[in-house]
């Protein structure tokens, strides 16, 4: 840019700085009636100032807060205890005993029915053992009652057996009376004795 060209610009720019100042201090003042006085004076009125503007006045005292009689109240901070809940109705006491009951019928029906189907997946408990029959007969005994011997037959043999003596491997003779004898059996010590007449 030339030397004469800034200076044009630079007196354009004067020249707008000096018809805003004009703007704001002539308009008010020539609104005024032109009073020197108050020619160019911001807050002069029409102007942008605050002149014009009534002011009220303080009134200090009305700050002093008069006694009051106050009351505390409820604490906002704190909920207050709730109302305690209705009670049931008889009706409805009524229906859970009903729904108990049918409850605990029908658990009881699951573990009845539980029971039932764990019975019949077990296998069957095997037959428990029974002693052998005493098929000899007694024919009777002889000797004094402190050795008292007792006579057996198998229809070809003859078997004399003290007190306590065992005959073929399974019979003990556990008790010599006059007219029988109490057999017991070999390995079955929870059986209770056979008791045997004379002749059978």
């Amino acid at each position: 840019m030339s030397d004469e060209r800034r200076q044009k610009v630079l007196l354009g720019v004067l020249v707008v700085f000096a018809l805003a100042a004009g703007w704001t201090y002539l308009v008010p003042w020539l609104a005024d009636g032109g009073d020197p006085a108050t020619a160019g004076r911001p807050g002069a009125r029409g102007g942008a100032g605050p002149a014009g503007v009534e002011v009220a006045r303080l009134e200090v005292e009305r700050l002093e807060a008069a006694p009051r009689d106050y009351r505390p109240g409820r604490d906002p901070f704190r909920y207050g205890e709730p109302p305690p809940p209705p009670g049931p109705t008889p009706e409805e006491l009524a229906e859970r005993a009903a729904a108990a009951a049918a409850r605990e019928a029908e658990e009881e029906a699951v573990r009845r029915a539980a029971a039932r189907e764990a019975e019949e997946a077990a296998p069957p408990e095997p037959p428990k053992p029974r002693p052998p029959a005493f098929q000899l007969t007694y024919l009777g005994s002889f000797g004094p009652s402190s050795r008292r011997i007792a006579v057996f037959t198998d229809g070809e043999e003859i078997y004399n057996a003290l007190l306590g003596d065992v005959i073929d491997g399974k019979f003990v003779v556990a008790d010599i009376g006059y007219e029988s004898v109490a057999i017991k059996f070999v390995g079955f010590p929870d059986e209770p004795a056979a008791r045997v007449a004379i002749g059978s």
